[in-house]
């Protein structure tokens, strides 16, 4: 049963790993030159979702009245 005991305490050593997801995380009240590339990234991507989301909606609409006209 030794190779029992060394699979327990493995899996007992991997389940106390925590990581801090969190810890390099900013202020958006602090916004400095360290931190605005982060907060301009999140509002980057954010504006780019949503124009992503709108050109699937234009493009589904497409292809219905393209499929209505057929």
């Amino acid at each position: 049963m030794g190779w029992w005991n060394k699979l327990v305490r493995d899996k007992k050593e991997k389940e106390s790993i925590t990581i801090d997801m969190m810890k390099d995380d900013t202020d958006p009240a602090e916004v400095n030159i360290e931190n605005a590339y982060k907060t301009r990234w999140i509002w980057y991507h954010t504006i780019l979702a949503i124009e992503i989301m709108f050109t699937n909606i234009l493009l589904v609409a497409i292809l219905v009245a393209l499929l209505i006209k057929l």
